[in-house]
This record gives C-alpha cells, sequence and structure tokens, in this order.
C-alpha cells in the first residue's frame, strides 16, 4: 500500500522533526504548531519501523481525545490505519500500533515492551509518567526513541531534564508562537494585550520563567531582549562562545564570576563592548581554577586587553590571583585591603581613590549597587544580551519574603553575576592606546 503524506513545516518544527536523539523536546508557546509536528514524528517512526509499538500521552483523557488525537486524525493517511476508540489503540497498515493513554496515573502506564514514546503537553504531566515511560523503551530490535511537544510550565522535570544543562543524548528545541507563520497576526497580538509579561513569555515565547512571585528584572524587558539572543558565530574548546570578532579599536570589558566550588555552580566570563554594552564572548562552564584563569586572560588578551572585574570572594581569590601570575594585573579592577580607613570600599571608589588590591568583593554593601547598576542597565536597555540562558537566568532571579535578590530556588546565577561585574567595568575601565590595541607598531632602521 502506497501511502504518500505531504505536509510543509516551517524551520524550527522541521529542526526538530529531523532531530535524531534518543530523547527530544519542542518546547514552544501556545499554538507555535507542537502537537502537529508531534503527530509527523510519530507517523514517520512508524512507518520507517514496521511492527513498532509506541504509546502516545497526554495529561488528562480529555486533552487526548479533544486535542492529540484529533491532530493524529488530521495528519495520519485516510485508510491507512484503523483506530478503536474502546481500547484507545490505532494499528497502521504495516503493523505499527500505538497505545494512547493518559499520564493521570503513571503507575497504569507500566507493563508494554515499547520502540517509542510521544508526550504531548508533557510539562502537565508528573516527572513519575516521565520516567516509567522511559523504562518501558525495551521493545528488541527497534530504535528507542522518547520525544515530548509542550508548552513550558514554570521549572519542573522538563527545564531540568531538557534545558537546564545539555546532556548526551538528549536535544530541545525552542520557539515562540510567532514563529508559526501559518497564525493570523492578530492571534498574537490580542494575547500579548491580554496576557502579563511572565505568562506572556511562557504562554507566548515558550520561555521557562516564575509565574507570579516577585522578580528582580522587569519581565517585559527582559521580553524584548529575547530577540537581540542568537546563536554565537563560533564555540571552541566546549566553553567559549564568541558573537563578534574583536574590533582592531575596540575597547573592551570583562566581568567574571570565576569561582566554581563545592555547591556546583558554574563559572562564568561575560566580554562586552565598552561604548554599546553588547555582548561579543563568554566563557561558561564547570572549569578548574587555573584552566579558568588562564582561559581567562587569553580571551581578554584577544579582545585588546578587556577590562577584567572579577569577583575575588572565597576561591575566586585563588582565579584573581592566578590571573595576576600570568601578568593580567594592570588590566584588572582592584579593590582597597579589608578595613583601610574603615571606610567602604564603594565610597572609596566613588572619593575617586585607587583601590590597591585585584578583583571586586561582594560583600553586604557592594552586592546590591552592582545588582542596582545592572538592574538599571537592563531596564534602560544599556546592555545587549546576546546569549538565551543569560536572559534565562534573569528571568529566574527573584527577591526572596525579605526582598533580597538571588536566584530561585534549584537556579543558578553565575551570568548574572558577570554581566553585574561587566556593567562596573563600564564604569571603572580605563583603556590606554597599548590596551586599546594589542599591536605594537616598530620602526626598523637599517644601513645600506
Amino acid at each position: 500500500m502506497a501511502v504518500q503524506v505531504d505536509h510543509r513545516l516551517f524551520d524550527k518544527q522541521w529542526e526538530f522533526f529531523s532531530d535524531e536523539a534518543p530523547f527530544s523536546a519542542a518546547v514552544c508557546g501556545i499554538g507555535g504548531g507542537k502537537t502537529l509536528v508531534g503527530a509527523l514524528k510519530t507517523l514517520s517512526y512508524m512507518q520507517q519501523y514496521p511492527g513498532s509499538l509506541g504509546m502516545v500521552t497526554a495529561p488528562t483523557y480529555p486533552m487526548l481525545r479533544d486535542a492529540t488525537l484529533r491532530t493524529i486524525e488530521e495528519v495520519f493517511p485516510k485508510g491507512a490505519y484503523t483506530l478503536n476508540i474502546g481500547d484507545m489503540t490505532i494499528r497502521y497498515h504495516n503493523g505499527s500500533e500505538i497505545l494512547l493513554r493518559p499520564t493521570s496515573d503513571p503507575d497504569r502506564l507500566r507493563g508494554p515492551n515499547l520502540a517509542f514514546v510521544w508526550m504531548d503537553e508533557a510539562a502537565q504531566s508528573d516527572e513519575a509518567a516521565f520516567l516509567v515511560l522511559q523504562g518501558r523503551l525495551r521493545q528488541p530490535t527497534f530504535p528507542h526513541k522518547l520525544w515530548i511537544t509542550t508548552t513550558p510550565k514554570g521549572f519542573n522535570w522538563v527545564y531540568r531534564e531538557f534545558a537546564q544543562e545539555q546532556r548526551a543524548d538528549y536535544a530541545m528545541h525552542r520557539w515562540a508562537t510567532k514563529d508559526n507563520p501559518h497564525l493570523p497576526e492578530s492571534f498574537v497580538r490580542q494575547l500579548e494585550e491580554s496576557y502579563d509579561a511572565s505568562f506572556g513569555l511562557q504562554e507566548l515565547l515558550g520561555e521557562f520563567v516564575l509565574v507570579g512571585g516577585n522578580p528582580f528584572f522587569d519581565g517585559e524587558t527582559l521580553r524584548s531582549m529575547l530577540d537581540d539572543c542568537r546563536d554565537p558565530l563560533r564555540e571552541r574548546l566546549g566553553a567559549i562562545k564568541i558573537w563578534k570578532n574583536p574590533s582592531p579599536s575596540g575597547r573592551y570589558v570583562a566581568g567574571g564570576d570565576l569561582a566554581w566550588g563545592q555547591t556546583g555552580a558554574y563559572s562564568c566570563l561575560v566580554i562586552a563592548d565598552y561604548q554599546t554594552g553588547e555582548e561579543v564572548a563568554e566563557i561558561h562552564g564547570r572549569l578548574p581554577a587555573e584552566e579558568m584563569a588562564k582561559m581567562s586572560v587569553d580571551l581578554c588578551r584577544e579582545y585588546n586587553n578587556a577590562f577584567a572585574v572579577i569577583e575575588a570572594n572565597n576561591e575566586g581569590v585563588n582565579v584573581v590571583n592566578r590571573m595576576m601570575e600570568l601578568g593580567y594585573g594592570g588590566r584588572m579592577f582592584h579593590r582597597d585591603p579589608e578595613g583601610a580607613d574603615r571606610v567602604p570600599e564603594i565610597v572609596r571608589m566613588r572619593l575617586g581613590r585607587v583601590p590597591k588590591r585585584p578583583g571586586w568583593t561582594t560583600t553586604g554593601i557592594t552586592r546590591p549597587i552592582m545588582l542596582g547598576d545592572l538592574h538599571a542597565a537592563v531596564r534602560n536597555r544599556e546592555i545587549v544580551i546576546h546569549d538565551r540562558d543569560a536572559v534565562s537566568e534573569m528571568l529566574t532571579f527573584v527577591r526572596d519574603d525579605k526582598g533580597k535578590p538571588g536566584p530561585a530556588e534549584g537556579q543558578y546565577s553565575d551570568r548574572v553575576i558577570a554581566w553585574a561585574l561587566a556593567v562596573q567595568g563600564r564604569k571603572w575601565a580605563t583603556f590606554t592606546s597599548a590596551s586599546a590595541n594589542q599591536r605594537r607598531e616598530a620602526l626598523t632602521v637599517r644601513r645600506w
């Protein structure tokens, strides 16, 4: 039986449809076409692997019947399959079969050995369902795959499994409602007018955000800043991203939260254009102090000896000291010795006194100032961030019950702190002709 199915996918849908990762996710806003491409991915697998058994899920039976199944019926070719509504199964003409099941009771998903799974609106299902279904991927002789389609729902298991960090065998594809070219303009516009900032970020842009709560940064501004995010020109050494190459006459500043300690946090160095505040490069990873210091010095030198503001708290002192040993002390922000003149450091700086020791000390006095300056820089669009993960961290940077700003539970703030220090770099940087351009000219005169 020859079956022809012709559907045109836009770029974001196609990238997800063609992804061969064992575990893949399509995370997007409502109306983004995720269920359609999930159904097509299911059909494609069943056509390629006759006799395979899979499971398609939705959070509840009504959602499964009214949304997921309807889309399957729209996509699957007429006459090529049979639907048994009594036991909720679909049998394709080549012997492939899918079980349609709600995830409301994860224990009822146990039993069958499956070749593939598609979880629709997965973020609304419990993590237990995902874990049970992972354990059922063991039908012999078939490639085992599980894919999900969903709109985010806070920072639940979907975020932890697919977005929190890169993992082998996992892939995530994310797009906004407006990326679907088949939607009328009025649809998106009307929803944007109805939704508040955080809810709009989740429902329309497919961002992982805290809906409600007390965010530190303005959600509307961060929503607009996402338009500046893009893939880097290139990546290297598994930790460096480059968005813009250094200009021969460019001036750059760097902010670094480089103290990866026992807590498992990451180190981050951000390099930005001194004049425009535009991000040009970033180092991010869990790197030993020696390696992070060397990598930071090399990248700063590459960007015309960027003026570096490096946090010197706790383990950060080791990184700062190593950067000094590598000869970069002359291009680093310095602070006064602790307790000098018994005057707070930030007051001494504003009085024009030159600090003496390398590195920025984050204290109860300097932390509110650096975060306040970053807040103003974001609000006034004085910086341009290209790293989507940095904006995502700002979306999860909140005030606690006592009003103290910090990362939400389970989240990180290394990129936020790095940017706060880069903003300080724009306040305190000094440049000379030598630091603005590493290439020096020499006059050589020889006798004929």
